[in-house]
């Protein structure tokens, strides 16, 4: 046991020392970044480009690549479609929306329960829980946005989102399933914030799938406006019809092993996988067979 006195710590500058390290470990938080305001999408390209069904890029499982073969585009066409909201982190990649933060504090603590967002494309919502309560049990409800936890690692808001109802990745087919988990590292960069999302899904996917191409801009003056929307009919599609194809076949250009791009693409790459994502896959490519018909228009449809 220590018997001297506090003036010879004080003497030894042993103190302020102490004080400092008390100070640090008590306030874990102070890289933490204000992620809250009106955020402005900058330009970008969105997610996949190429033919109608490439998945190329995307390490899909089998069980994804059938699930892609089987989608219709008639599935936009269907009554129970209308004023369906884009789940919210594709409405992150996809749509180029502005975007908005803002917190909920208790009123007798003062502490910060949890963060609200609000993406102007189809009005989609999620609230990200900053408070440590537990997930739900696994068949609690999922929905469009699902359930999201929070939690900083330095300067980065790490954002954990399970119960979600399954959705495209890409809007041509390509999901993930109702089972996934959603991983998104939000980083504000001074007047910029960046989002980073990775796909962890056991059914549709057999690799995690990273995005980070996402970017915004701090528009203090920008305008939400609202985004309205009644259901109508707009469409020939009878209600309660599942438009679909059988594996094999799609007329979606991509599946088609005859048909290539404006860049030559062999047809083995657009079925994507988890090889192809990496840049080395470029030379097993080139060992591929160029189909000689290629796709035109602006849907790159067989001529």
């Amino acid at each position: 046991m220590y018997r001297g006195s506090i003036g010879s710590w004080q003497r030894k500058g042993r103190v302020p020392l102490l004080i400092l390290l008390v100070t640090l470990s008590s306030h874990p938080a102070l890289a933490q970044a204000d992620i809250t305001g009106l955020w402005r999408p900058l330009p970008r390209n969105q997610d996949g480009s190429g033919m109608v069904g490439d998945a190329a890029g995307v390490p899909i499982s089998a069980e994804g690549r059938w699930r892609a073969q089987s989608w219709s585009p008639e599935d936009f066409d269907v009554a129970e479609w209308v004023c369906r909201p884009h789940a919210w982190d594709y409405s992150l990649e996809g749509p180029l929306s502005p975007t908005r933060f803002w917190p909920e504090v208790d009123r007798a603590t003062q502490k910060l329960v949890a963060y609200h967002g609000h993406i102007n494309m189809m009005e989609q919502e999620t609230t990200i829980w900053m408070d440590g309560r537990p997930r739900p049990p696994e068949n609690a409800l999922h929905t469009w946005s699902g359930f999201s936890t929070g939690e900083w690692e330095g300067d980065v808001l790490v954002v954990t989102t399970t119960h979600l109802k399954e959705a495209y990745i890409r809007r041509f087919g390509l999901m993930r399933s109702d089972q996934a988990t959603v991983r998104t590292r939000w980083r504000r960069i001074g007047d910029y914030l960046q989002a980073t999302v990775i796909i962890y899904d056991s059914v549709y996917l057999a690799q995690p799938y990273i995005r980070s191409t996402m970017m915004w801009v701090y528009d203090p003056a920008m305008v939400m406006a609202p985004y309205p929307c009644e259901e109508a009919t707009e469409t020939a599609v009878p209600r309660g019809t599942v438009p679909n194809f059988l594996p094999g076949q799609s007329p979606l250009p991509a599946w088609n092993p005859e048909l290539t791009d404006r860049f030559g693409t062999p047809y083995e790459p657009r079925l994507g996988g988890p090889e192809t994502m990496y840049p080395e896959y470029i030379a097993t490519m080139k060992t591929f067979r160029r189909p000689t018909k290629t796709a035109t228009g602006a849907a790159e449809r067989e001529p």
